[in-house]
């Protein structure tokens, strides 16, 4: 019975590797500095 466990766990696994792999890679700077452009407008658009 163990061994059925892990032999799906580790199917799930590399069915969740697989689809981790197909998704696109995300730019973590490109979206810090467009989160910090979107709050330099918002603080801008607070002061006036």
């Amino acid at each position: 019975m163990d061994v059925v466990i892990i032999l799906l766990l580790l199917v799930i696994i590399g069915i969740l590797l697989d689809m981790n792999n197909k998704l696109p890679r995300r730019d973590y700077v490109k979206e810090a500095m467009k989160r910090d452009e979107e709050r330099k407008r918002n603080e801008n658009v607070v002061e006036k």
